[in-house]
């Protein structure tokens, strides 16, 4: 028995000597995790992801979650508080105190269509989003990304209220409602986008300006889903990229 130990061990000593099997390839390069921050998305129907159509879809192609996988660390962790058709003013109730509970260091907020479609006016909105976007700035401790809103005269839902045709696309808004003419909807957008841009700088959160890549998001037929209103996975990959724009720019400053 020792003899055989011995003439295996020499055996594999030369192997060694010979320079034996060659070594593995090495995978690729695992990045640091980095830090594990809290990102908490608040917003309607396009930060929950309706418009993709089914739930895989919304959980890999919903904007937040292509956001946190391009800007933030492995460590980070992600929650979304968004409620399709909700309003600043109900988000103050139902999203606000959830997402305060789990901490968050990064926030984005992105809110208007549906405000705009309930006819809340640029100042209620303003202060309704001012009161979201301080409670989340935690003092100063969290960074918020807000976003404004993006030109609309050009989504089918909207051309639809004009009785443009579509198939399987509505107008969103209630029956009986007088559709404004479209430079009057474009005002409109423009009041939103200011009152937002006030309280980005009031609160000292980091504007996305969506409304200036508006021909990328809301006027080619295949950013919008097929409802006509909502981003399709290649609109939610340009929101979340201009999300990611917006926070490595303010980052690296």
């Amino acid at each position: 028995m020792a003899k055989l130990v011995g003439t295996v061990a020499l055996a594999v000593a030369c192997a060694s000597c010979a320079g034996g099997p060659p070594p593995l390839t090495s995978g690729p390069t695992i990045p640091a995790a980095g830090r594990p921050v809290v990102y908490a998305a608040l917003g309607a129907s396009e930060t929950a992801g309706t418009g993709l159509n089914d739930t895989s879809l919304r959980a890999r192609y919903a904007w937040p979650q292509l956001f946190f996988n391009a800007a933030l660390p492995r460590a980070a962790t992600y929650y979304n508080f968004a409620v399709p058709g909700t309003t600043t003013e109900a988000a103050l109730r139902e999203e606000v105190p959830p997402a305060l509970a789990v901490h968050p260091g990064i926030v984005t907020v992105f809110f208007s269509i549906d405000d705009l479609v309930q006819g809340v006016s640029p100042t209620t909105f303003g202060t309704n989003l001012d009161a979201i976007v301080h409670a989340m700035r935690q003092g100063g401790r969290a960074r918020v990304l807000v976003g404004n809103a993006p030109a609309i005269d050009t989504l089918p839902a909207f051309l639809a209220c004009r009785g443009v045709s579509f198939e399987g696309v509505h107008c969103p808004v209630l029956a009986g409602v007088t559709i404004p003419p479209t430079q009057a909807v474009d005002a409109a957008v423009s009041a939103y986008d200011a009152a937002i841009a006030a309280v980005v700088a009031r609160e000292g959160a980091t504007l996305v300006d969506l409304r200036a890549h508006s021909d990328q998001i809301t006027a080619h037929p295949e950013d919008v889903a097929p409802d006509g209103l909502h981003p399709s996975p290649l609109g939610d990959q340009m929101i979340a990229r201009l999300f990611a724009t917006a926070f490595e720019v303010k980052r690296a400053g």
